[in-house]
């Protein structure tokens, strides 16, 4: 069970990548059997998807990093930054000049700067940052049946971006995830970052995802009628079993930082997903989203969730934002739908964990069904006060921790943060 070293600067494929001083340039070149690591140099750069190979069990293949520095990282932007990279076709509003793989979803400024609004349309380009692609049609309207439009994405800048900015990124659907995982997967100390639709999406048994930084994710149409955006940081979609996410930070996601989903009555509830001791900070949907089925012997412990629909999916929008729930609030830190039942073994424990500031949504918002909420135990979390809403269940509205927790029996031992 080997450990491969990679360096895609200074690396060299005719060297076996066993130790640093012989790391690989290329991690592809390398025939990754189950049990296999591949450590990735720190201050390294992938503008590319990670490809992953499934292990086995007892045979685990991982996905690391070695060296001192920052993470190793797996970037889905393209850095638009040369000023040759912008032209002004009328007075502050700039076509970008490079080519752009998949529709636009967000732009970094300088570093970490989420601050690009998306517009639907290019009549709506009227301050900085502003942002238009012509091919904004949504996923489940275009790439499947029809040609792509031509190409025109434009940004609204007093000045050349390039020259405004000290660097820009344009994220954009490119490879649509970061990483898709396979079964008897580890991913550790990997900076995945700015992708337009999802960090890291599909489904796997066997996962973890532990001490990985996730920023920048989503923002690209989904359906351009409803005036909705998509994208969230991990995803496990129509089944996912024994997942792991722990000690990672989540940062500027668009909807979602963790969700578990699937095609409805179709999806195959989740058993064991474990999310603990992570920081979620600034979502627009949720810190962790439980939707379709409940799960069996999962739990939501020791996290950090702070400033919950905050963030680039909620510039540009009329609150409360455009949504599937719409007009109802977006922007909590457990956001639990479409749920109409009790899961046969269902259990799920959502404890010790600190709810911060969610100015426009709920710790909690729930719209499942009674029968499912009975089996949800909340305890011993930390709230901030939030006099507007503070939980949502059982089809009521509480701003008062103490009133919910004595007209539901939830959350023994909880507290306000100032307590």
């Amino acid at each position: 069970m080997p450990i491969y070293y990679i360096d895609n600067a200074n690396g060299n494929d005719a060297f076996d990548g066993l130790s640093p001083e012989s790391a690989k340039k290329d991690y592809l070149k390398i025939d990754v059997k189950p049990g296999d690591t591949l450590l990735f140099k720190c201050e390294t750069i992938h503008r590319a998807k990670l490809e992953t190979v499934a292990g086995e069990e007892g045979a685990w293949v991982t996905y690391g990093a070695y060296g001192e520095g920052e993470l190793p990282k797996f970037c889905g932007s393209t850095d638009v930054s040369d000023p040759a990279d912008w032209v002004e076709i009328e007075e502050n509003i700039w076509e970008c000049q490079k080519a752009i793989p998949g529709e636009v979803g967000n732009f970094e400024f300088d570093i970490n700067n989420c601050s690009a609004t998306f517009r639907w349309t290019r009549e709506e380009l009227a301050g900085q940052g502003d942002f238009w692609d012509s091919r904004i049609k949504g996923e489940a309207l275009y790439y499947l049946n029809e040609p792509v439009p031509e190409q025109q994405v434009l940004l609204y800048s007093v000045g050349n971006p390039a020259t405004v900015y000290s660097h820009v990124e344009c994220i954009s659907w490119n490879t649509r995830v970061l990483v898709t995982p396979k079964d008897y997967n580890r991913y550790e100390n990997l900076h995945l970052r700015n992708s337009g639709i999802h960090a890291i999406a599909g489904c796997a048994n066997h996962i973890e995802v532990v001490d990985c930084m996730i920023e920048n994710i989503g923002g690209c149409a989904w359906n351009n009628e409803l005036k909705i955006r998509l994208g969230n940081g991990v995803e496990f979609y129509g089944y996912g079993d024994y997942i792991l996410v722990e000690g990672c930070h989540f940062k500027n996601i668009y909807d979602s930082c963790v969700t578990h989903q699937g095609p409805g009555a179709d999806t195959v509830p989740t058993r064991e997903f474990i999310c603990r001791n992570n920081v979620f900070d600034t979502y627009s949907m949720a810190a962790f989203e439980y939707r379709d089925k409940l799960p069996i012997d999962s739990t939501f412990t020791g996290n950090t969730c702070i400033d919950a629909g905050c963030g680039f999916g909620m510039l540009g929008e009329t609150l409360p934002r455009k949504s599937e729930i719409w007009p109802q609030p977006m922007g909590h830190h457990i956001f639990m739908w479409r749920i109409p039942e009790a899961q046969e073994g269902g259990n799920l424990i959502i404890e010790d964990n600190f709810f911060g500031e969610a100015p426009v949504g709920a710790a909690i918002y729930s719209i499942i069904s009674p029968e499912a909420e009975a089996q949800v135990r909340l305890a011993n979390n930390t709230f901030t006060k939030n006099d507007t809403l503070l939980v949502r269940w059982n089809g009521q509205d509480f701003n008062d921790l103490e009133e919910y927790k004595a007209a539901t029996g939830q959350d023994a031992g909880s507290k306000y943060d100032e307590e």
